[in-house]
């Protein structure tokens, strides 16, 4: 393949996929140093290009196909999966993913990447953007993820608006992941369950189930941050806030 073809027909892409594509290694190489000389090919950061050429000129780069490309196993997660969900409270400039092979950060036109730890262990299931095909943690895991690190979740009260926005949720993949990850998680994810009961169709034999698994607290939404009375006795959930605020945070349907 010539190289302006490649480039024509290739939006992001890595120099190995280049290489391999073309007859010529030594010709690709010159050919790619031309190119981003002429700003027909912007690099990313090492290894990783973008297409300007043809029908790519001036259009904008999907985060998750730069992740991607870096890692076809990378899974995007935390406040990065509460977006590619539809349920981010506020849209942020940070792309949080889990990889086995990308581990520094990097930035592209704007938007921080992030690697946040490998992906084994992670329950993830593949979404389609207008680019094709990525992983992102499932709903379940992403609500764990979000209530365990909310610090790369926009912080609590956007992890609470954006979690409780969810239309529906498998209860018992959820709470399997909460027992799993000890009472603290419990705690945290039986509050929100319990609060949201009506609309996740949580049954008493549920919450109950939760309930047992809780030792003598008590438990913080958040793991530090200032002194407050705002309190779930059933829970032995201390908040960040007082009651009434907290409670603002939850969004009903």
């Amino acid at each position: 393949m010539k190289f302006t073809d490649y480039i024509n027909k290739h939006h992001v892409f890595t120099t190995s996929s280049l290489s391999e594509a073309l007859d010529s290694k030594a010709a690709a190489e010159e050919q790619l140093r031309l190119a981003v000389k002429s700003g027909a090919v912007e690099r990313v950061r090492r290894g990783l290009l973008v297409s300007n050429r043809g029908r790519y000129e001036g259009v904008l780069v999907d985060q998750t196909e730069l992740v991607s490309a870096l890692d076809a196993n990378a899974v995007i997660s935390y406040h990065s999966a509460l977006e590619a969900y539809g349920v981010a409270h506020n849209l942020g400039y940070v792309c949080y993913f889990r990889s086995d092979l990308v581990h520094t950060k990097f930035e592209f036109r704007g938007v921080s990447y992030l690697p946040c730890g490998p992906v084994a262990g992670v329950s993830s299931k593949a979404l389609r953007s207008a680019s094709g095909l990525y992983l992102a943690t499932t709903k379940e895991q992403t609500f764990v993820d979000c209530l365990e690190k909310p610090n790369l979740a926009g912080g609590i009260e956007e992890a609470v608006r954006s979690l409780t926005t969810f239309a529906y949720l498998d209860v018992n993949a959820l709470m399997s992941h909460a027992v799993s990850l000890g009472p603290t998680m419990v705690s945290r994810v039986a509050w929100l369950l319990s609060e949201k009961k009506n609309e996740w169709h949580v049954s008493d034999q549920d919450l109950s189930f939760l309930e047992s698994q809780l030792g003598p607290g008590p438990y913080r939404l958040l793991s530090s941050g200032k002194v407050s009375d705002g309190w779930s006795p059933r829970w032995k959930l201390i908040f960040p806030d007082k009651n009434e605020e907290v409670e603002s945070w939850i969004t009903r349907f």
